[in-house]
């Protein structure tokens, strides 16, 4: 019955979350990612147990705010792209912007948790959640809408969300029908060397595939390599948010998605993308 449910909602979601990427307005697209990171933020702090006091509305306030900024930092290849002052100056406001929010939270996260009467280790374990769940979630999400700036088509955004998606069936059939070895059997009991090895394998084929006909001007070998890092990479994600769920003492983040658990547990692998596709379009723009 599980598996049904998981099924199901997979299928259900890949054509609504496609549509999304391709025709929801920019503006509109950006308010969606705020909102779905102001959820993950939640479920990540309610998985601990982190009651939302005083110090959640400010916080989850500015990491909407932060991808808001990122949002306008412009393409990839933004500051190779300006012509005039005015856009030089646009864009150094934006990014002092962004600093000021990233500095301002790194002091106020620690002031704000001395706060109350708890005991130190609480304020330690409020401090600790706060601070990683603000930079890892507010930078990732944030990403997404950098990526889907790059070009005027979406596609590489389409990209980092197709590829996981096929490693990720693939690595559960793999390790399903052929797992016998156990990749890391005390984080994640049911992953297997073989269910990794089919969810690269197939990442590599997914990307291949995709950029044949999507991403024409880009070279076959930089797909792929992109490709074999997100089959790589984003199965470590997985495990990462999967030694997460581990120290929290909980099976998944949350229950929004009938199977597959709740907004973290949809989005570890595809975190991971599309900051291996920001990091790699980024180093390929200036030259490295």
């Amino acid at each position: 019955m599980k598996d049904w449910k998981r099924y199901v909602t997979g299928l259900s979601l890949m054509p609504v979350v496609l549509g999304i990427v391709y025709y929801l307005p920019q503006p509109w697209f950006t308010y969606l990612i705020m909102i779905t990171a102001f959820f993950g933020f939640s479920e990540y702090l309610k998985m601990f147990n982190e009651k939302k006091d005083y110090i959640f509305a400010p916080i989850a306030a500015l990491l909407m705010l932060l991808i808001e900024t990122m949002s306008r930092l412009g393409s990839i290849g933004n500051l190779t792209e300006m012509t005039t002052m005015g856009q030089i100056y646009d864009s150094i406001g934006v990014f002092r912007l962004f600093m000021i929010i990233c500095v301002s939270v790194a002091a106020l996260i620690p002031v704000l948790s001395l706060l109350g009467k708890d005991t130190i280790d609480r304020k330690f374990k409020r401090m600790s959640l706060y601070l990683s769940g603000f930079f890892y979630l507010g930078f990732s999400f944030g990403l997404f809408t950098l990526v889907r700036h790059h070009g005027s088509n979406y596609h590489w955004l389409a990209f980092a969300l197709v590829v996981p998606w096929i490693c990720d069936t693939a690595a559960y059939f793999g390790g399903k029908f052929m797992g016998k070895h156990k990749f890391a059997p005390v984080i994640s009991p049911n992953k297997t060397w073989e269910g990794a090895i089919s969810g690269a394998i197939f990442a590599i084929i997914a990307g291949l595939v995709f950029g044949f006909f999507f991403l024409k001007s880009e070279g076959m070998v930089f797909i792929g390599i992109v490709s074999l890092s997100i089959g790589i990479l984003g199965q470590l994600g997985d495990l990462a948010e999967s030694l997460i769920k581990r120290a929290a003492g909980v099976k998944d983040s949350g229950t929004l998605f009938p199977g597959h658990g709740g907004i973290l547990d949809r989005t570890d692998s595809l975190l991971i993308s599309v900051t291996v596709i920001y990091v790699s379009l980024l180093l390929k723009n200036y030259g490295f």
